[in-house]
């Protein structure tokens, strides 16, 4: 993914995110500019508010080929509930809406213990790192 690609698209604040001054920890926003000398990319969210985070405190969906690859550790659900989480998400990326992202991104942030098969740092998204910890 690139920068230009980002912009415009629905990302989560990581929900465990400490000591933001904007308190938006678990909230959902759009991505409005992304400052990449910086590292710094621009939310606006729907309460016309906006905020400035680390690409590294900001989450992505995995594609739907991801979420159920041996790596992600998707097929691999822990539970039940865990797989069908999985597949409601695969599902609603299927549909495509923004609602329906936006309904995937509630239910993966929602579940935690889902988060290493269905999100994607923007950091790794766009090769910054390649190791991704994802933890609660």
């Amino acid at each position: 993914m690139t920068n230009k690609e980002l912009l415009g698209t629905l990302v989560l604040v990581h929900p465990d995110l400490e000591n933001h001054p904007a308190g938006r920890e678990g909230d959902i926003g759009i991505v409005a500019y992304i400052d990449e000398p910086h590292n710094e990319i621009y939310l606006r969210f729907t309460d016309e508010a906006e905020a400035i985070y680390p690409s590294d405190a900001l989450f992505l969906l995995k594609d739907r080929e991801h979420i159920f690859s041996r790596e992600s550790g998707g097929t691999n659900a822990a539970t039940l509930n865990d797989y069908k989480n999985l597949f409601k998400i695969a599902t609603l990326q299927d549909l495509g809406r923004s609602t329906d992202i936006w309904n995937a991104l509630e239910i993966a942030r929602d579940n935690p213990e889902i988060w290493p098969a269905s999100l994607v740092s923007i950091e790794e998204s766009l090769g910054l790192r390649h190791n991704q910890y994802i933890s609660r």
